[in-house]
């Protein structure tokens, strides 16, 4: 009796979680099915399994949109941007936290504010900067950009998890002879990785999922990144919804690998950071 008294109470909340499920998992199967299909097929029904698995759609994205130098563009400047914002914040956050320096709580009530600022307000002040410093269209410029953008956020997290390392520690490496950057590195990055890695992959996310920044700042094809090249399928062939469900497939399936195989690290240091 007690026992079905417990599951009937569990039961509304697996009910929620089953339809939570079923929203998210509903468009990726649409998605997924649709990418195999030809256009013909689409029409004449979008639901179900197709009856004739294409790659058509691919070979078409990759003869159309070159996707290799897509997705090395993306890679070398998310790569590039991502190990700088973890370097930066993770240097920033000891120094605020861990330090006795002048006017660290500016820099941190800085960094805060800066963070509450909409990345779509400062479209026009970043062309402009870059446009003056002549890297418009150009890897690099794009780089600083999502450096810049992401780095707020960073500090601010590395900050919130940088207050669980024991002082005591640091006080022990001291006495051992370790100046402040041997302390960081062989002593709180160690005790940090888990949070470390959780920021990476929040900003992989943000900055694999950026639309704006990627059309306006680099609008040659040469240079353009994966999403906005996807994000352009709507434009050029708007009638070819299986065109666009393959796009999306391939803009999506990196954020999936990488949730897929990190989310025992990423729910983990969201709850360490949340915790202090």
């Amino acid at each position: 009796m007690a026992e079905a008294a417990r599951v009937r109470g569990k039961l509304p909340a697996f009910v929620i979680l089953l339809l939570v499920a079923a929203t998210t998992l509903y468009p990726l199967s649409f998605v997924f099915t649709n990418a195999f299909r030809t256009k013909t097929e689409y029409l004449k029904g979008p639901y179900g399994w197709p009856a004739e698995w294409s790659l058509n759609n691919f070979v078409l994205l990759i003869e159309n949109y070159d996707l290799f130098r897509a997705f090395g563009n993306s890679a070398m400047v998310i790569g590039t941007a991502l190990v700088i914002v973890l370097a930066a914040s993770t240097l920033a956050a000891y120094a605020i936290v861990k330090l006795d320096l002048p006017f660290k709580q500016v820099f941190s009530g800085t960094f805060l504010s800066v963070m509450l600022v909409p990345s779509q307000v400062l479209i026009i002040p970043v062309y402009l900067l870059l446009s003056l410093l002549r890297v418009v269209d150009t890897l690099p410029g794009v780089i600083l950009v999502y450096a810049a953008t992401n780095m707020p956020f960073a500090v601010f997290f590395m900050s919130t998890v940088m207050r669980s390392v024991p002082n005591e520690l640091l006080e022990a490496a001291r006495i051992d002879g370790a100046g402040p950057l041997r302390t960081l590195v062989s002593v709180v990055v160690p005790v940090l990785r888990t949070s470390i890695l959780t920021l990476a992959v929040l900003i992989f996310l943000a900055m694999w999922n950026e639309l704006i920044f990627g059309l306006i700042l680099l609008p040659s094809e040469m240079n353009s990144l994966l999403t906005p090249r996807m994000a352009s399928i709507g434009g050029r062939f708007v009638t070819n919804q299986p065109l666009l469900m393959a796009g999306l497939l391939l803009t999506s399936l990196p954020p999936i690998l990488v949730l897929t195989f990190l989310s025992k690290y990423l729910v983990s240091g969201i709850a360490a950071g949340m915790g202090k």
